[in-house]
């Protein structure tokens, strides 16, 4: 029976995107005659130079959504996640469609047509994708489409799958009850845990799921093997959770290598896609920023010049994605030489070496501006973690484990640190848990309000001199 609801749902989930697509054509092309002069209807251009490429996005609809994984069960997966597998297939197959017929001598698609098609079928499928949500969850509430489930395990990864499962009931699973030895007969948020887990065939048959989630820790290797031996007599959906609360690293990644899931311990939520819009904010960011400040960097680097001895602009080694280093640019605050050669010193409050010009400038991080010119270089972002001396992340890496989790995303001018006020002779380990919160949380909306943060809260701050 859930394999044929399951059927159904493929089936209208297949209709419904197909006629998204074909509605999108359909107003590109009432747009198009809409801003024609004069307004006109022109059947043989809807044959010739729209039918075509229609159909065409149609199949090509069907086959990369299916390889893209959006007619798997989306269960696990939130809106964010699914939208964003929309878009970029939505945007796969519409460059592929124009590509052809940019190259077809059969008929002519006006690049206004094709732009309104696009934005059209990434508003509707969004909204299409969010409606189906919305109707499922509200037959969810009514006790339909729900999938019940039991846990092997009692320990802290099932609790922790308990948590998670019961704090977004969007999933439209519900936990019946856990199954394990060491805490048999006894309740775990009020939930039944029967046992022992050698007899999980018998207990299935007398309590039944839809779905197995089987949460043994990483140490129990051999009992993993044997439950998941007894769950291949059963006609249950069996999905095993990794025991990473075991590995302190980045958020997780699983890939499949040929026969074999590979999971990546050390996955950066900035790569691919998330890649190119992050750095079309650097790049629209830093240039915006040149612009409104180059007055003020004007007159800050007259007043460095005819303050004392020096260079306007002070360059230091300091390393970003993946350790590399680069040559970082700010306005020089000290004394020109304050630093002996092979010499690393941190700035302290009332340091001699910093001139007055440079205090005022530490004080307003106007020395900073500069940076934006590394982050339009690509060698830092916007947003990020600040970076360090090559020197001096030597010696963290030998007093704070996981310090080098942080160079898996570019260095950044602002930060989630920063935000919260970790700067200058702050707590490093504190700012290493900002750090990390930022790259297993990243999210362009995160960036997005990380600067407007540091915008609003100024560029004033007491830890800054």
């Amino acid at each position: 029976m859930v394999k044929q609801r399951n059927m159904l749902m493929q089936v209208l989930l297949r209709l419904s995107d197909l006629g998204v697509v074909a509605v999108a054509w359909v107003l590109a092309y009432g747009v198009n005659v809409v801003g024609s002069h004069p307004v006109s209807f022109e059947p043989a251009f809807l044959w010739r130079n729209l039918l075509p490429w229609a159909s065409l996005s149609l199949v090509l609809a069907v086959l990369v959504y299916q390889r893209m994984g959006l007619y798997e069960p989306q269960r696990m997966r939130n809106l964010a996640n699914e939208a964003f597998r929309l878009i970029e297939a939505a945007v796969v197959v519409w460059m592929i469609t124009y590509v052809i017929a940019g190259f077809s001598t059969s008929g002519h698609v006006s690049r206004r047509l094709m732009v309104v098609f696009l934005a059209s079928w990434i508003a509707l499928a969004v909204a299409d994708r969010l409606a189906a949500r919305l109707v499922l969850r509200w037959f969810r509430r009514r006790g339909w489409n729900m999938r019940y489930a039991a846990i092997v395990g009692a320990g802290r990864l099932a609790q922790r799958l308990y948590q998670v499962i019961n704090q977004n009931p969007w999933t439209g699973i519900q936990i019946l009850y856990f199954v394990d030895d060491a805490r048999t007969n006894r309740k775990i948020f009020g939930l039944d845990v029967v046992g022992p887990r050698s007899q999980i065939g018998s207990l299935l048959a007398a309590r039944s799921v839809d779905i197995v989630f089987v949460a043994l820790p990483a140490n129990q290797q051999k009992e993993i093997e044997a439950v998941l031996s007894d769950l291949a007599m059963t006609n249950v959906n069996v999905q095993v959770v990794a025991d990473m609360l075991s590995f302190h690293f980045l958020r997780h990644d699983v890939t499949q290598l040929g026969d074999l899931p590979v999971i990546e311990l050390t996955h950066s939520p900035q790569h691919g896609w998330h890649s190119l819009l992050k750095r079309v904010l650097d790049v629209l960011g830093s240039i915006l920023a040149i612009l409104v400040f180059a007055i003020p960097m004007a007159f800050i680097a007259v007043a460095i010049k005819v303050s004392g001895r020096g260079p306007i602009i002070y360059r230091q080694t300091r390393s970003s994605w993946s350790g590399k280093p680069f040559t970082i640019l700010k306005f020089r605050t000290m004394v020109d030489h304050a630093e002996g050669r092979g010499k690393v010193e941190g700035t302290q409050p009332h340091d001699r070496r910093v001139t007055p010009v440079g205090r005022l400038l530490r004080r307003t991080s106007l020395d900073e501006l500069p940076q934006f010119f590394n982050i339009l270089a690509g060698q830092m972002s916007l947003v990020g973690p600040r970076p360090e001396r090559p020197e001096l992340i030597a010696d963290f890496l030998r007093v704070i484990p996981r310090y080098a989790l942080r160079h898996q995303v570019k260095a950044g001018l602002t930060g989630w640190a920063q935000v919260h006020g970790f700067r200058g002779q702050t707590s490093l380990r504190k700012r290493l848990q900002y750090d990390l919160y930022y790259i297993n949380n990243w999210s362009l909306w995160l960036d997005l309000w990380i600067l407007a943060q540091t915008a609003l809260r100024g560029f004033v701050h007491p830890n800054a001199y």
